[in-house]
């Protein structure tokens, strides 16, 4: 063996492993000697041998462990004996990560695998170390594969380094979003319990004068019983400890029951589970005032690295303690210079503004913001609250320009239902809604953390035992709200929905009176129109001998005057009855197939003269409410009779009837002239009209739609509007309760018109009236007068007459169908030969404006229905006289 060996030119040099080799039993080693070695081997051997990095070699079929000097301190001390030894003899805990990775390169294909943990003896002690392994393929001059090599580079430096700056980073950036000493601390030991695979990680403050420390949090891997506010002596840490704690310096005990650094009670810290311990304090002008102490159950080494991860999460959670609490105590300062003088300077300042102000969204945004402004606060919030539904709306949303808006509508659930409910009671305060347990539970809690919640006052408006709205304010930090500061929001907040109460009490005052307004110009329109013809039909009876045939018609058109106005007077006794509760139902049982037929024998009649199509679509079942029969007809023929007037001729009217387990449903729609979008919410208003232009020709005081809304409700039912839009129809949806539940009184609309007298001499007159009992009894008491009268009904009639014959005046109502008098009096002015004729507007519209608006468009004189004859037959003489 030894004449081989020395033959061997591997162990030609020296070297301690190649020393190693020469002295080396083989004979135990599926090697065999290194005489018999092949070439390939030796030349593996010798590459291994000859480099400065750590190598080893695999070879054979047992993959004998071959390596060089660099590679020795790896082997945690097993060397010599593991030269010539299967890998897996060397290595049976590191076998069964390694094996895929000889196979491959045994497979004659390089891997490499880049920072590889892996724990080694170094100096005696435990290790945990990063390498960076390639493995490579060994073949023979055949080519064939017989070993592996790998090259192993240490990494453990660089590794350690990115891992503590990474480490560094997340505490820096987990600490930074955090606003409250106890977040921070729970933060610290969370992240030093994590990084450091502790058991249990503490955050204890010392009173040095006292000479005890207090735990203040503790985070555990696995569920214990909480340390958090036990309190023991400084001394128990024993006085070396406590000398080198109080240097600053971190406090590593490999094993507490044998360090001598600890007293004898180290064995207590044992028993409790620490055996192993790590302390980090915090020292202030000499004294030791915090510290974040780890500690695992098992012997631990604390080796270099460990501590300096420690170092930089205590002291980095020790600067973000330090500024959260410079920041507190510069809001506490700021708190305390809110005196209740400046409350009530600030209380003066609110009722100044909401004085000027005539706007309730105004006041909610101005004084939200002025709330905030004054209390530094993070957000405010007026919201409407709706309890059936259980949503929340916010709006007025006041920000400090850190936390985002909020407006829109949010369910009840995502704050915690229970807390809405209990606003009832009064105003609700919070001032940390993490830690109260109103609010941290794990279904409302993540809610208000995002929505950057973590502190509120909410203060109720209670209408009627229920709540409806309230005002919010919250910040994003934990805040104590004190009394004065409570009662300062609450009166802020009473002042506000009080103005606001007074904007609205004053604008539907002023809406009313406006519409009492507009109502009274139209009665006086309505009730001229049918005075007009029965005042020209008065004058006629009075003219010439008597003549059967003059005062037939007269007497016709009187009657048919007369019927309109009781309709229009009877409405408005009906209104008046309902809206004050004087009307008694006479209750029964009722089909509404029948209400129906009932009502459209009513109004056919009116549907016929203007050539509608009705369709119906009734139950095959009995629809049967409780109701007034009469007044159920009323209803049903007065959204008809409106479909009927308000659908151009030859329009299409509909009827259809749906029936629930609870309900009778009454659809009345039509194709017509429709409703705005800007009257459709008050459609059923007693004074509410559409927009009064000159060219509307069906009359009537717009009572007919308040009176079915309010009947219906008598019944216990409700009534709907809808269309959409102008000249789109219109749909009217009636629901009674089925079976015992009420309906609707019946009633009926009316029409209009006008006319009047006259006296003149020889003129050639045109009279321009849809109404056309009032435009023959003004033309009749015109031609008495002995002038040549064309009477039109429409200005496109008018227009085309004009322009064929020669007329001294023309007689214009402005209520016209398609275009209306003071358009058709423009034109008539462009017409040759009409440029100088005399234009009287005859209109049951008399206030100045519409004279104003004659003016303006080119009318002579202006007379209002019903015509006073002398006046106008006084005019006409003039006329005939230029």
């Amino acid at each position: 063996m030894e004449a081989a060996t020395r033959d061997f030119h591997l162990l030609g040099s020296t070297g301690a492993v190649r020393a190693g080799y020469h002295v080396h039993d083989w004979s135990a080693s599926p090697l065999g000697p290194p005489d018999r070695w092949s070439p390939a081997l030796r030349n593996a051997v010798s590459l291994i041998l000859e480099s400065e990095f750590p190598m080893y070699l695999a070879w054979g079929p047992h993959l004998a462990l071959l390596y060089n000097a660099a590679f020795i301190p790896l082997l945690d001390g097993t060397h010599p004996a593991s030269l010539g030894r299967p890998l897996a003899q060397v290595w049976p805990d590191r076998w069964p990560g390694l094996k895929p990775l000889v196979e491959r390169a045994l497979a004659g294909h390089a891997t490499y695998g880049e920072d590889v943990p892996s724990p080694i003896d170094r100096n005696g002690k435990p290790y945990n170390a990063w390498f960076t392994l390639a493995y490579s393929p060994v073949r023979d001059d055949a080519g064939t594969v017989r070993g592996m090599l790998c090259v192993t580079s240490e990494t453990t430096q660089r590794v350690q380094l990115e891992r503590r700056h990474a480490v560094q980073l997340q505490v820096v950036d987990s600490l930074r979003r955090l606003h409250h000493p106890s977040d921070i601390i729970e933060g610290s030991c969370t992240l030093l319990g994590k990084h450091l695979e502790l058991e249990r990680a503490c955050y204890v403050e010392t009173d040095e004068e006292d000479g005890s420390f207090e735990v203040m949090h503790d985070w555990a891997r696995d569920a214990g019983a909480p340390l958090i506010g036990r309190r023991a002596r400084l001394d128990d840490f024993g006085p070396q400890a406590l000398a080198l704690l109080r240097t600053g310096s971190p406090l590593a005990v490999r094993d507490a029951t044998a360090d001598p650094r600890l007293p004898a009670r180290g064995e207590r810290y044992a028993a409790a589970g620490a055996r192993a311990i790590l302390v980090v304090p915090k020292v202030r002008r000499g004294q030791l005032v915090a510290a974040l102490v780890g500690y695992s159950t098992q012997t631990r080494d604390w080796d270099e690295e460990a501590q300096r991860l420690a170092t930089d999460i205590a002291e980095r959670s020790w600067e973000a303690l330090d500024r959260v609490r410079a920041e507190q105590a510069l809001r506490d300062a700021v708190a305390r210079q809110t005196t209740l003088l400046d409350m009530n300077e600030f209380r003066l300042e609110v009722s100044d503004l909401l004085r000027r102000l005539n706007d309730p969204a105004q006041i909610f945004v101005q004084t939200g913001a002025m709330l905030g402004r004054f209390l530094q606060a993070s957000r405010v919030l007026y919201g409407d609250y709706d309890a059936d539904k259980q949503l929340v709306t916010f709006h007025s949303n006041y920000t400090d320009g850190i936390v985002a808006e909020l407006n829109g509508t949010f369910p009840a659930a995502l704050f915690g239902v229970a807390n809405f409910s209990t606003l009832s009671l009064g105003t609700w305060v919070s001032s940390d809604l993490q830690r109260d347990p109103r609010t941290s539970g794990p279904d409302v809690w993540p809610n208000y953390a995002a929505l950057q919640i973590r502190s509120a006052v909410v203060v109720p408006l209670n209408r009627n035992g229920a709540l409806t709205s309230c005002l919010f304010i919250n910040d994003n930090l934990p805040r104590v709200w004190s009394a004065d500061i409570v009662r300062l929001i609450e009166d802020v907040a009473e002042r506000a929905w009080s103005a606001v109460e007074r904007v609205r009490a004053e604008d539907a005052l002023r809406l009313a009176d406006r519409r009492k307004d507009e109502f009274l110009a139209m009665l006086a329109h309505e009730l001229r129109n049918p005075l007009a013809p029965i005042s020209a039909a008065a004058q006629l009876l009075n003219l010439g001998p008597p003549d059967n045939v003059r005062v037939e018609r007269t007497s016709a058109i009187i009657a048919r005057q007369v019927a309109h106005m009781t309709g229009l007077i009877d409405d408005l006794l009906d209104v008046s009855r309902v809206t004050r509760g004087l009307v008694v139902l006479t209750r029964e049982e009722v089909d509404l197939r029948r209400v129906i037929g009932d009502a459209v024998e009513q109004v056919r009649p009116l549907i016929e003269a203007r050539r509608h199509q009705l369709a119906l679509h009734l139950s095959t079942e009995p629809a049967i409410v409780e109701g007034d029969p009469k007044r159920l007809v009323q209803v049903l023929a007065n959204l008809l009779n409106n479909a009927a007037k308000y659908t151009h001729e030859g329009g299409r009217l509909s009827i259809w009837m749906g029936i629930t387990p609870e309900q009778v449903l009454v659809t009345v729609s039509d194709n017509g002239i429709g409703i705005s979008a800007e009257l459709l919410p008050t459609v059923f208003d007693l004074f509410s009209q559409a927009e009064r232009t000159p060219d509307r020709s069906q009359g009537g005081l717009g009572l007919g739609l308040a009176l079915v809304k309010s009947l219906v409700e008598l019944h216990g039912g409700m009534v709907t509007a809808a269309s959409d839009g102008r000249n789109l129809g219109s749909e009217f949806t009636i629901r009674l309760p089925r079976l015992h539940s009420a309906t609707a009184p019946a009633g009926g609309t009316a029409a209009a018109g006008p006319a009047a007298p006259g006296a003149a001499r020889g003129l050639s007159l045109m009279l321009v009236d849809d109404n056309v009992d009032a435009a023959m009894t003004l033309g009749l008491l015109l031609e008495s007068g002995g002038h040549h009268v064309a009477v039109m009904h429409h200005p496109g009639e008018a227009l085309e007459r004009a322009a064929q014959a020669h007329y001294d005046a023309f007689l214009l109502d402005i209520g016209l169908p398609g275009m209306n008098g003071y358009e058709l009096a423009r034109r008539l002015r462009k017409v040759p030969g009409c440029s100088e004729a005399t234009l009287v507007a005859i209109t049951g519209y008399g206030q100045q404006s519409d004279q104003a608006s004659a003016a303006y468009a080119g009318f002579d004189s202006y007379f209002v229905k019903p015509v006073d004859p002398a006046g106008l037959f006084a005019l006409l003489d003039r006329v005939a006289a230029r």
